[in-house]
């Protein structure tokens, strides 16, 4: 048996299935709680950092807190392993080059899943999670040599990242993780338009962030890199800055209601 045959097996696990969507589902509750965060920035009551660590946090801090971490960080754990699997072994509909694009997509999510199952687990243990934060990488490797170079070309990668995020909304990419018949009904609408505006949000938000990252290398001015939280908060401050905070943070929270809802109709194994 090779080693994608072997991946493919395990990807296919009623084990690691259902844990998966366990991960997605609380995958879409931090987004959720991201966006009310976000919410909350728009109209100037801001309580808590505008991203995933500051939405463990919240979580943290609510009635169960501990037992709501314990499930993000195995959901999100096992939700890693699922898309490592499917690095390895799976997007077999997909030909040539378009499958290792798509691998190393699902390599991307994994380490996205892994670092926020590595915050829950911190959290549980009563670490504290909070550091230098973007400004503080990016100056350090400003310093190295062609350090400009490189905070430039993660800029770069970050706001491809955003475009494809939006472009995989609009065209309805997302569709194809879904079993068949997912998309009729009003559970179709619901993940439709969540989707589409989940998405399109996401793309706009890391759209800025890798333009702030871009300006940084650019002015040398390791202060003007940015998180999302930052990123927000530089948004807020424009003319019309409060109202187009609140779409995104809307979208934000809609992609959380749409991953929530594609952990029950997930495709966890493959045609």
């Amino acid at each position: 048996m090779t080693v994608e045959e072997q991946a493919r097996d395990a990807q296919d696990s009623a084990a690691l299935s259902w844990m998966a969507r366990l991960g997605f589902a609380m995958y879409g509750v931090v987004y959720v709680v991201v966006g009310i965060l976000a919410v909350q920035l728009a109209l100037g009551r801001s309580s808590g950092k505008v991203s995933g660590e500051g939405a463990l946090h919240e979580l943290a801090h609510q009635p169960f807190g501990t037992a709501l971490l314990v499930a993000a960080a195995a959901g999100l754990g096992a939700v890693t392993a699922w898309e490592v699997c499917e690095a390895i072994g799976g997007h077999t509909a997909d030909d040539g080059a378009r499958r290792w694009v798509a691998r190393a997509g699902s390599v991307a999510r994994a380490a996205v899943f892994a670092v926020l199952a590595w915050l829950a687990v911190r959290l549980i243990l009563g670490e504290d999670c909070s550091s230098g934060g973007t400004e503080g990488h990016t100056a350090r490797v400003m310093d190295l040599p062609f350090g400009p170079v490189i905070v430039t070309a993660a800029g770069l990668l970050v706001f491809a990242f955003g475009a494809h995020s939006a472009h995989e909304g609009l065209s309805d990419r997302w569709k194809k993780d879904l079993e068949r018949g997912a998309g009729a009904g009003a559970t179709g609408t619901l993940l439709t338009v969540t989707a589409r505006a989940g998405h399109v949000a996401r793309g706009v938000a890391f759209g800025m962030i890798g333009a702030l990252l871009v300006w940084a290398a650019v002015t040398h001015d390791a202060r003007r890199s940015a998180g999302l939280d930052q990123a927000l908060r530089e948004l807020r401050d424009t003319p019309a800055g409060p109202a187009l905070l609140l779409a995104i943070a809307v979208g934000l929270g809609s992609y959380g209601v749409f991953n929530t809802a594609k952990a029950v109709v997930l495709r966890t194994r493959r045609p």
